[in-house]
């Protein structure tokens, strides 16, 4: 794989579940993804990695609100990716699970601070993300002999 201003062949490679997780770790911005009346949607969020949990903080919206649905969990999808703007060498990371409203006092007087609303201000949602389907993917240069 090459870029067009890059005469250096590129590696792609799939991460592991584990990595996956960790790179997540090292950014705290990223995207949910879900459906808002049959259409889908994407909000710029921001998010830790809890133990085997992703916390999403995000701002009040009807549409993040409805998404939990009548039974309080609903499935949706977070990606966060770092790549540098010149060499567009880095990582994308994917994550699908079933997503709940965080209502625990404590978890939220620990965690809130980090969550805060990439906008600035207080996240006045916070959502935890069971992992169930995690994938990722690092492009780096090739380097003779590496294979």
């Amino acid at each position: 794989m090459k870029h067009p201003s890059d005469p250096q062949p590129r590696t792609l490679r799939e991460l592991s579940r584990q990595k996956s997780l960790r790179l997540l770790g090292n950014v705290g911005i990223g995207r949910i993804a879900f459906i808002s009346r049959a259409m889908p949607a994407i909000r710029l969020v921001s998010h830790i990695v809890n133990g085997d949990h992703l916390l999403i903080g995000c701002l009040y919206e009807p549409e993040i609100a409805a998404i939990l649905g009548p039974r309080g969990t609903s499935m949706i999808v977070y990606q966060a990716n770092l790549v540098d703007p010149a060499t567009h060498l880095g990582w994308n990371v994917v994550v699908s699970g079933r997503a709940a409203l965080m209502a625990d006092p404590v978890v939220l007087a620990r965690v809130g601070p980090q969550l805060d609303g990439w906008k600035g201000g207080r996240a006045d949602l916070v959502l935890r993300i069971q992992p169930e389907l995690v994938t990722g993917l690092h492009v780096g240069q090739y380097i003779e002999g590496s294979r």
